[in-house]
């Protein structure tokens, strides 16, 4: 539990962050970031890390890989003055998520729900049965985004044990809906010893998601 700790501190970033360093430098910073999560997932999973702490540090290293993602990308937010109409209209129009729920295969339940899910369930039913079909086919899976009739949109994602769906303001971009993937993968093996059992003990399940709600929320 000490050594993940002080792993937290050595991700030192250089004067300037992330925008004074070389693409090698941004993308060993990230591959940096993803093994320290890995790890992560691991320690979780063995009983080494409490929920507490996996879901404070999970979120702290979450932000610095975003932020090595959009550096990568060259998307780092503009500081110009004569900016802040466009910045403030990008804000504007940026998909936010609103609220979050995840679907357990095995129970048909509702395990986990964060933020605000106001969704009828007569809107949800058919796109999970058409997944829980293709899952038994073995089938690819993309995600799924529908817009409902509200304006807000819908985006679902299924893996081999749960499926997220998010409640978005605005149209989700599609490096938002790549972050979701990869925090669903996250969370199904950082959980994957409770989410194998028909009843999950939802108050021991990491939630490596709460960072995203709660960041697309304050904004």
């Amino acid at each position: 539990m000490t050594h993940v700790i002080i792993t937290i501190y050595q991700l030192n970033l250089p004067e300037g962050g992330l925008i004074a360093m070389s693409k090698d430098g941004i993308r060993a910073f990230q591959e940096s970031i993803q093994s320290k999560i890995r790890d992560l997932l691991t320690e979780f999973g063995d009983g080494k890390v409490s929920n507490e702490q996996f879901n404070i540090l999970y979120e702290r290293y979450n932000n610095q890989l975003e932020m090595a993602l959009q550096a990568m990308e060259g998307s780092v937010p503009a500081r110009n003055g004569n900016e802040v109409t466009t910045i403030a209209l990008r804000r504007a129009t940026t998909g936010q998520a609103v609220g979050l729920s995840v679907y357990h295969h095995r129970s048909g339940t509702i395990i986990e729900t964060l933020g605000t899910f106001d969704v009828p369930p007569d809107l949800i039913s058919p796109t999970l049965n058409d997944l829980s079909k293709k899952l038994e086919d073995r089938a690819f899976i993309e995600p799924v985004t529908n817009k409902l009739s509200s304006g807000l949109w819908v985006v679902f994602m299924a893996r081999q044990l749960t499926t997220a769906i998010v409640v978005f303001k605005n149209e989700p971009a599609p490096a938002q809906i790549r972050e979701l993937e990869r925090l669903l993968h996250d969370f199904e093996e950082a959980n994957r010893n409770l989410l194998i059992k028909h009843d999950v003990e939802r108050d021991k399940l990491a939630k490596p998601f709460i960072g995203f709600v709660r960041k697309k929320l304050s904004q």
